[in-house]
């Protein structure tokens, strides 16, 4: 991981060093963030919050025990089944492209898409998409880009705006044409299309 950090060009590391700078004042600032392990769902307009370590025990051997996680799940349109297999789903990517598409105007455009609707919990909408992309490069690091990878870098707890708010206009769904209504009201969706669509855009960017 190190020697790959080391062949990003002067441009990128300062890039990624003033993401890793952005996403460290968000944490220290963000109270009940993800230093408490704790993972919010939203499916239909509820807004569901598992135990992080839960969730990835569940992505390992497919036992639920977690509430939360369990209704988020039956009422997410996808199976059990369907959400291991979606979630843990590795996208080869090369991290230099990924951050150099995500810092683009294209990428910017991207990430304020799908954050319109989903951001920090403790409100600070400018933070989003340092986050996210913060996330989405950590992620990137090994060559392998998967749903797990982004929900386990993610520096700040974020939620799903009600469906009665005015932000954002509804959650965003990369493929839309591949889901249902139920699906697409999903955060579980926004998770397991996202990896694909970043693949996808920075391999025609």
């Amino acid at each position: 991981m190190n020697s790959l950090i080391l062949y990003l060009s002067p441009v990128l590391n300062r890039a990624v060093a003033g993401l890793a700078a952005c996403a460290t004042m968000a944490l220290m600032s963000a109270p009940g963030a993800f230093a408490n392990n704790f993972f919010s769902w939203g499916t239909g307009g509820a807004d569901w919050v598992s135990n992080l370590p839960a969730f990835l025990s569940f992505l390992e051997t497919g036992s639920i025990n977690d509430r939360s996680l369990s209704a988020s799940i039956r009422d997410s349109g996808w199976t059990a089944d369907e959400i291991r297999f979606g979630m843990r789903k590795v996208y080869n990517v090369d991290v230099v492209r990924v951050a150099r598409f995500l810092n683009s105007r294209e990428g910017i455009n991207f990430l304020s898409l799908h954050t319109s609707s989903y951001y920090p919990r403790n409100g600070q909408r400018n933070s989003a998409i340092p986050a996210l992309r913060s996330a989405i490069i950590k992620a990137s690091l090994g060559g392998k880009l998967s749903s797990v990878g982004i929900i386990s870098n993610l520096p700040v707890d974020f939620r799903l705006a009600s469906e009665d708010s005015s932000d954002g206009g509804g959650l965003v769904i990369c493929a839309p044409e591949k889901v249902d209504q139920r699906q697409a009201s999903s955060l579980v969706t926004w998770y397991l299309f996202l990896p694909a669509c970043i693949a996808r855009d920075v391999a025609l960017y």
